[in-house]
């Protein structure tokens, strides 16, 4: 089976290709890639730094529009304005000094559009015979409010976040786009990213977010990748600086152009690229505090002693007299164990990042060029968590004859960061803690991170001992790891650039030669290299960290090694023609061509133990069990695709696409069209567009100055499926820790495809009261087919189970946008804006008929049932804790011990789990619903107030109605272990008739107190102040200084919520399945920043 598949791929990669040498010697295709997505910013650059020849002007039968240009807050004249007949080429005019302009347009021209380099462009319906007309203009200081694509897209430029030391654009994302995409921040780690949702939740088990093209390059953000440090996701959008982007574009539907990978949605980056054939160099630099993050409360040492004391009861001990507990001052012990130690003031600091970066633009008619070089270094609040960034990139633009030009790109970027394992543990009974975050919280507070001796507490010198105040106690807890890591010098014995260090590298060249024999028709070839270079190393140290024992080991690790390499070559080449025309009313534009990509991703991962000394942590010096693992995956993909685009009269917009594409990754057998022996998805696409302003009846509306209407329907692929899916393979194994062997560890599935989400959209754009009111609106509905599922495997195969295609998964919603110009004065600018986003996602079938799965996470159980949402937490449902003995007798329920016959009935002070079956046991059949993740409502508000040259953006961020798994707080809540707790639990039950809501406390929990039950779920419903922004633009009169700007920022200023936890907005993976479940990683916290911009 894996010849077969192996056979399969050399023959796709041959076809591949063919395909692309026979598009390079002029064979007619038809893809795209990401920029003919958006011509106009290449445009843009080609008019102001190429000068090409004027287009040649059409004769068409004309009429002539005369008016003036107005600024919108003097009323004062707009000079240099360009006025152009929409959709023709050929017809446009400049403003004279007073604002006046005088057009000749064809007949059938229905509309004419006017830009300016400082204010918004806007688009102005013409009535029929209409001879007079006056525009008024809004200074960019307004969001702008004209959108001319036929398919659901946003824009941010980098105006919109040239004021920021953020180091992932994903953040800015999240701050602009509110309710167009769902974003979720990943947690306080600097440049950690955020998860993004577009339309709802399309996938279950494999990647749900939108793939990422940079410069038409399609970024693979290796999702799902293996790293070492828990609570670490290597986003590889940190390693492009935000500085260097010029417009980030979310596109919403319409991606069927991406075909196979294009079902999440699209982001599109582009980057800087020269506007000016004037030397202008640009340098910026800012600075920032990031403060303390909220902690939550905890038990003081005095507190935690009488919890410790209680717990103590309730083991088989039967020692009464323990060290810690001697409150005698002249006992030897008692400094040892009378210290009331705040762990997280060890940890945590007020943290200080930099931002540097230098940009020189410049050229002439022959060629055009800008460089930039960046540098950024982002402390962690948690120590030893930081980062540091240096990155390069150079993009040209060079006309090498009459009609070709080539355009040539590098970047490079290396991103190194310190790093510790991040969150609660998920396992406790096969190693100890060692996330520092963790803790800075379990740690006992009467213990001191300082050694003891001979009755004296060290000021300098940590201890390295593991804490022994429950040897005496716990000693008959065979394999039970109750001892906790001293995390200070946790800190500095795992400190170095060989034990806890991350560093990754981009590499990306791209050189697109175009071809222009006329100027309808265009023949390009853009071709990329990309290596993407991971190094991750790590190491639990010996010092400070308690011994425990290891199942697969057979022994006990003193300490830990781990390393990772991996490497990722990329390599794309996508060639294309476009061709286009007007006749008359008009309009048509076809391009198409052929998109071929090969990857190979290699790996090799090792891991040891027992070094025997923290000054050698190297895999050479393991010396117990040391293992390996890696992989080498070579795969490549081919789309064909072709796009038609149609506009008649300026008012009505066809757009039509059809992709093809094929992939390694597929089944051999796979479904949809078969060519060449080759299984291909088909993937159409359909938009429509009509301009209601453009119409005769509406263009004199007062109210309404502009109105569009969109729908369309497309159908697109999600090719996330693993590697080894459709292979079967074979692994080395040790069986009895020493026989080298081989085993089968993976049956494939011949008949394994991708996904398929087909979407149906509706959008509305409007202008209303002289433009002062901006409404966006769209609705959508979208089916997802054939998910990729893990299916059970018959058991004598050996296996538990392989993947497949199956099920069905829905999703419906809207999102709504609007925004105010309250005040359009000379010097004062003031608008308001709002945005709202629903989803609603539900399941309609799984495979095999089943009706339900459940994946364990975290002491929890996520239930994926037909009829229902994705991600539900499903467990029991409590009706407070017993007061008394009676109460819990009437309720008559118990539990099942081990043995599976004796009945321990619940008490009082134990939790009162709701019987929903009605047989007085508490077991899984009492589980249901209890919490549903995805959100209500989410979106974002804003205001910005402009007053002369000071400029004050305030945002906010919300969402509302998502549950939240706090699994942190079942740890440090559960009673049931010896780690500090919450203040929380100094109300525990602890006599009878007490009434509360927290149980007693029993040493390992017998009765289940603290399962996974809706005791564990809250309200993540939040609003968050994300950020102040204050700038001011100083008036120079300089002939070396052309500009000088000041800004001063706050972010996450405030967060209103309910939740209990550090930090409402936060996201433990980026899958669909384990959204939700807070683990107690760095939270995101205040900041504080200050910039500067220099233009030269």
């Amino acid at each position: 089976m894996k010849i077969k598949n192996i056979i399969f791929s050399n023959k796709l990669s041959a076809l591949a290709t063919a395909a692309s040498y026979a598009l390079l010697m002029g064979m007619m295709a038809f893809p795209t890639h990401a920029l003919a997505q958006d011509d106009e910013s290449d445009n843009d650059v080609e008019t102001t730094v190429r000068k090409p020849a004027a287009p040649q002007k059409k004769n068409y039968p004309t009429r002539t529009i005369k008016g003036r240009v107005l600024s919108s807050g003097s009323h004062a004249p707009v000079s240099g304005a360009l006025v152009s007949a929409t959709g023709v080429e050929g017809y446009s005019v400049l403003t004279k000094d007073d604002g006046s302009y005088e057009l000749k347009v064809p007949v059938f021209v229905n509309a004419v559009t006017v830009t300016n380099p400082s204010t918004n462009a806007l688009q102005m319906g013409l009535a029929k015979d209409e001879q007079q007309r006056d525009i008024t203009l809004y200074p960019k200081t307004f969001a702008p409010d004209y959108n001319d694509a036929v398919s659901l897209r946003n824009d941010k430029t980098a105006s919109d976040f040239q004021y920021s030391n953020a180091v992932n654009v994903k953040e800015e994302i999240q701050k602009q786009l509110g309710a167009y995409a769902y974003t979720v921040g990943r947690n306080g780690t600097p440049g950690i990213g955020s998860n993004i949702f577009v339309q709802g939740l399309n996938s279950l088990n494999v990647n749900a977010q939108p793939i990422v093209v940079v410069d038409g390059v399609l970024i693979d953000q290796q999702n799902g990748r293996t790293m070492i440090h828990d609570g670490f996701f290597n986003d590889i959008l940190s390693n492009i600086n935000p500085s260097d982007i010029e417009r980030v574009t979310v596109l919403r539907n319409g991606t069927a152009l991406y075909g196979a990978k294009g079902a999440n949605g699209v982001i599109l980056v582009e980057t800087h690229r020269s506007k000016s054939m004037a030397t202008r160099i640009t340098a910026s630099a800012s600075a920032g505090v990031t403060l303390l993050p909220k902690f939550i409360s905890m038990m003081d040492a005095d507190q935690y002693r009488g919890y410790a004391s209680e717990l103590l009861k309730t083991t088989n001990t039967r020692i009464r007299e323990f060290k810690f507990l001697n409150e005698h001052p002249g006992y030897y012990y008692y400094k040892q164990y009378h210290n009331n130690t705040d762990w997280k003031d060890m940890l945590y600091r007020d943290a200080l990042s930099m931002n540097y970066g230098i940009n020189v633009e410049g050229g002439d008619n022959i060629a055009s060029y800008n460089l930039s070089v960046g540098y950024s270094k982002v402390n962690s609040t948690l120590e030893c968590n930081d980062m540091n960034r240096l990155n390069i990139r150079f993009n040209t633009d060079i006309n090498l004859i009459d009609k070709l030009s080539v355009r040539f790109d590098a970047s490079f970027s290396n991103l190194t960061r310190d790093i510790r394992d991040d969150g609660a543990p998920e396992n406790y009974t096969e190693g100890t803690p060692t996330a520092p975050s963790f803790l800075g919280y379990a740690k006992s507070p009467f213990l001191s991170p300082y050694a003891y001796g001979r009755g004296v507490i060290s000021d300098t010198q940590f201890d390295i001992t593991p804490e022994s105040y429950l040897d005496e106690a716990l000693a008959g807890y065979s394999n039970y790891n109750y001892r906790l890591a001293n995390p200070v010098a946790f800190n500095e014995y795992a400190e170095a650039e060989n034990k806890n260090r991350f560093e990754n590298s981009l590499l990306n060249i791209s050189v697109m030669p175009k071809y222009q024999p006329n100027r309808h028709l265009t023949i390009s070839e853009h071709f990329s290299y990309t290596l993407v270079n991971t190094n991750e190393k790590y190491y639990i140290p010996i010092n400070g960290v308690p011994s425990y024992f290891v199942k697969n080991v057979n022994g006990y690790r003193t300490n830990e090694v781990r390393s990772l390499f991996s490497k990722q070559n990329s390599v794309m080449s996508d060639t294309r023609v476009d061709w286009h025309n007007r006749y008359a009313a008009h309009g048509i534009e076809v391009f198409g061509g052929a998109r071929v990509n090969w990857e190979n991703y290699t790996l090799n991962s090792q891991l040891g133990y027992n070094t025997g000394s923290d000054k050698t942590p190297f895999m050479s010096s393991s010396l117990r069990n040391a293992s390996s693992a890696g992989a080498n995956d070579n795969w490549n993909s081919v789309a064909w695709y072709a796009q038609a685009n149609y506009d008649y009269l300026g008012r009505y917009f066809l757009q039509a696409n059809l992709t093809v594409e094929s992939s390694s990754r597929f089944g051999k057998e796979a479904g949809g069209l078969k060519l060449a022996g080759v299984s291909w998805g088909v993937f159409p696409s359909a938009q429509a567009s009509w301009v209601l302003s453009n119409e005769p009846w509406l263009a004199h509306s007062r109210f309404v100055n502009y109105l569009r209407l969109t729908a369309g329907y497309d159908i697109s692929g999600n090719d996330d499926i693993d590697y080894y899916a459709s292979r079967s393979y074979l692994r080395s194994k040790l069986f009895l820790n020493t026989i080298a062997g081989r085993s089968l560890s993976g049956i494939g599935n011949t008949e394994i495809k991708w996904e398929t989400t087909s979407r149906f959209n509706v959008g509305l754009e409007s202008n209303l009261l002289n433009n002062r009111v901006h409404l966006n609106a769209s609705f959508f509905k979208s089916r997802t087919n054939d998910l990729l599922t893990l299916q059970s495997l018959n058991f004598l195969s050996g296996l538990d189970e392989n993947w497949s295609n199956g099920g069905k998964l829905e999703n419906v919603g809207f999102d709504v946008a609007a925004s105010v110009k309250v005040l359009a004065m000379k010097d004062l600018q003031w608008e308001l804006g709002a945005s709202v986003g629903h989803y609603k996602n539900k399941i309609t079938s799984l495979p095999d008929g089943k009706q339900y799965f459940d994946t364990e996470l975290y002491g929890g159980v996520i239930r994926s049932q037909v009829g229902r949402a994705a991600n539900l937490f499903y467990g029991y449902k409590t009706d407070g804790v017993f007061a008394t003995t009676e109460q819990a007798n009437a309720a008559g329920l118990y539990v099942l011990a081990a043995n599976g016959v004796t009945r321990n009935y619940f008490g009082a002070g134990d939790m009162h789990f709701v019987d929903t079956n009605g047989d007085h046991e508490i077991n899984e059949k009492d589980r249901v619903v209890i919490g549903d993740p995805n959100p209500d409502l989410y979106g974002n508000l804003f205001t910005t107030v402009s007053y002369k040259r000071f400029k004050l953006d305030v945002r906010f961020n919300y969402s509302l109605g998502g549950d939240v798994y706090n699994y942190m707080r079942s740890q440090l809540e559960g009673g049931s272990r010896f780690m500090n707790q919450t203040n929380h639990l100094l109300s525990r039950w602890q006599v009878e008739g007490q009434v509360t809501d927290v149980p007693r406390i029993t040493f390992q929990d017998p009765m289940g107190n603290s399962r996974f039950s809706d005791r564990w779920i809250e309200d993540g419903s939040y609003l968050r102040l994300k950020t102040i922004t204050l700038s001011y633009d100083m008036p120079l009169r300089s002939s070396f200084l052309q500009g000088l700007q000041f800004w001063i920022q706050a972010n996450n200023v405030f967060t209103l919520s309910k939740y209990l936890g550090s930090d409402p907005e936060f996201s433990m993976t980026s899958s669909v399945i384990g959204q939700g479940i807070d683990l107690g990683q760095i939270a995101q916290s205040r900041s504080f920043v200050a910039g500067v911009k220099i233009n030269l």
